[in-house]
């Protein structure tokens, strides 16, 4: 039974580690794709690259944790070519008081 907890820990904490990476990578593709520069039109072609490809491979005969691979994909592609919407501002300056 501990090497089965081990095992059970060691793929935790690979899973923990991936999560976090694929956070870091999705945090540094949005911010990419919404520079505004050359290289943020070139993320978007290969964004879009990526899900033509994902809906070709979605197509095939896939077993169940591929699927499942091909689906978490999918949705993280489609996340990111989404246009985010302006943020609103933290705080607003009120203008009030003395004037000189």
């Amino acid at each position: 039974m501990a090497d089965l907890n081990a095992v059970l820990t060691r793929l935790n904490d690979r899973l923990l580690r991936l999560e976090g990476e694929l956070f870091v990578l999705r945090s540094l593709a949005r911010a990419t794709l919404t520079a505004g520069d050359e290289h943020a039109a070139r993320m978007r072609k290969l964004v879009e690259a990526a899900k033509v490809a994902l809906d070709d491979e979605a197509k095939r005969a896939l077993d169940k944790p591929t699927r499942k691979y091909v689906d978490a994909a999918t949705a993280l592609v489609e996340e990111l070519l989404v246009e985010p919407t302006q943020a609103r501002p933290l705080f607003t300056v009120i203008d009030g008081g003395r004037r000189d």
